[in-house]
């Protein structure tokens, strides 16, 4: 009898480490459904290069245009990440992931059928407001789905980005060379696939990041705004170099 309570206690105790050390296991599946997010929404941010000659030759477009319509892409999908990022950090929006690529994936697809400019600096801009959405809640949730791995599963994460700016342009240039200037509504077809997935996914993702609030401090840092400054200018200076 002597031994009973300290045994129980001992069971006690032991029951939440269980389940906070089972927690931080990397959750595969996940970390590969979100990786394939990462590629096809870079996959529709990388393929506007390759398609803006073609709707300059179509519109008659000048250079300045162009220009225009770049700018706009690139200031929607950088400038606005950190609102974003700001309201996942404050209500989980997981619904974000899926319906990011949706409305990128649209924006992207419907180039083709744009009536002229401003048609192509709208969807422009809506194709950039769905790529600012999905990196922010993205790897956010790459590093919760990746437990103690987080390196490991940023790594995949960033991976499927960057080989989806690799094929962006030429999936871009095969459709529009292959079915003309309505081919960009090829674009629809992964962004409603990995888009489909992810939405099915969503109870899953709801289940990894309701950890314990206990286990999760224990996985949490601590906020530094220098380093985060010097990071900042580090990725700054290796975009602008590369």
């Amino acid at each position: 009898m002597a031994d009973s309570k300290p045994a129980a206690y001992g069971a006690t105790v032991a029951a939440p480490f269980a389940v906070a050390v089972e927690r931080a296991r990397p959750h595969t599946k996940l970390i590969g459904l979100l990786a394939l997010g990462h590629f096809v929404i870079d996959v529709t941010q990388g393929s506007l290069p390759a398609v803006l000659p073609f709707l300059k030759q179509i519109h008659a477009l000048s250079y300045a245009q162009v220009a225009m319509i770049v700018l706009a892409g690139n200031l929607t999908s950088s400038l606005i990440q950190p609102l974003f990022g700001y309201l996942s950090d404050q209500i989980a929006r997981r619904w974000i992931l899926p319906v990011s690529i949706f409305v990128a994936g649209g924006g992207v697809a419907l180039l083709g059928l744009a009536p002229g400019y401003w048609g192509v600096l709208g969807l422009v801009v809506v194709l950039g407001l769905g790529v600012a959405a999905w990196h922010p809640e993205g790897y956010k949730t790459a590093t919760v789905v990746g437990g103690d791995r987080k390196a490991t599963a940023l790594s995949w994460f960033s991976l499927g980005g960057n080989i989806g700016i690799a094929v962006g342009p030429p999936l871009m240039t095969f459709l529009v060379l292959g079915f003309g200037a309505g081919g960009t509504l090829g674009m629809l077809v992964p962004a409603a696939l990995i888009g489909g997935l992810l939405l099915a996914a969503l109870p899953l993702f709801t289940r990894e990041m309701a950890a314990p609030r206990a286990a999760r401090a224990r996985r949490e840092g601590a906020n530094m705004p220098g380093a985060m400054a010097l990071l900042i200018l580090v990725v700054t200076v290796r975009a602008w170099t590369t």
